[in-house]
């Protein structure tokens, strides 16, 4: 009788089956079994950019001299250099216009959200026109931007000087490096 009632047990006695088992009912192990299972001990961090949604600040990040020192080295052209420029404030505006558009979206969803709280609380009713008075502010700056990238000013500027920098020292190493490789023989 004792087979059977090891594996079966009596109905109150739970601790007893799960025991046999090696399985323990302790909270302890209970957390260090869930501990086991995932590859990566550290909580998931949620980055919360507010800034950075709207910044133009990581597209002129980018190392725009390299770039240029390459397409020169590689191309040395000024028709290749004009449509490279012309490919960078494009890009650039486009850029612009979905940080407009994603701003535009978060004025609406403020504004229905402000419509929801609008009769509980002052107090959030104005922190949600402050923001919505910020975002129309940004909004207008990145459309100044896109205004003056049209006419060759602003910050699309900063890294269209520098790829034009890079691509005429690209083209200058490619001309020396012709330059001595053709006057050695090695190369006719």
């Amino acid at each position: 009788m004792s087979w059977f009632s090891k594996f079966f047990g009596t109905p109150g006695n739970d601790d007893s089956l799960l025991n046999n088992q090696g399985i323990t009912s302790n909270s302890e192990n209970d957390v260090n079994v869930l501990e086991d299972l995932f590859v990566n001990r550290n909580a998931p961090v949620v980055e919360n950019d507010k800034e950075g949604k709207y910044s133009i600040k990581a597209y002129l990040e980018q190392d725009f001299f390299h770039k240029g020192y390459n397409d020169g080295y590689d191309y040395h052209s000024v028709e290749v250099l004009d449509n490279k420029i012309n490919g960078l404030k494009s890009d650039f505006r486009y850029n612009l216009s979905q940080k407009i558009d994603q701003a535009r979206a978060d004025i609406v969803e403020l504004e229905n959200h402000k419509i929801d709280v609008e009769g509980m609380s002052q107090r959030m009713v104005k922190q949600l026109d402050n923001r919505i008075a910020a975002l129309r502010s940004v909004m207008n700056e990145l459309e100044s931007e896109i205004a003056m990238s049209a006419l060759d000013e602003g910050s699309a500027m900063i890294s269209i000087h520098q790829y034009r920098d890079g691509y005429i020292r690209g083209t200058e190493a490619y001309q020396s490096e012709k330059f001595i490789a053709g006057s050695t023989g090695l190369f006719n």
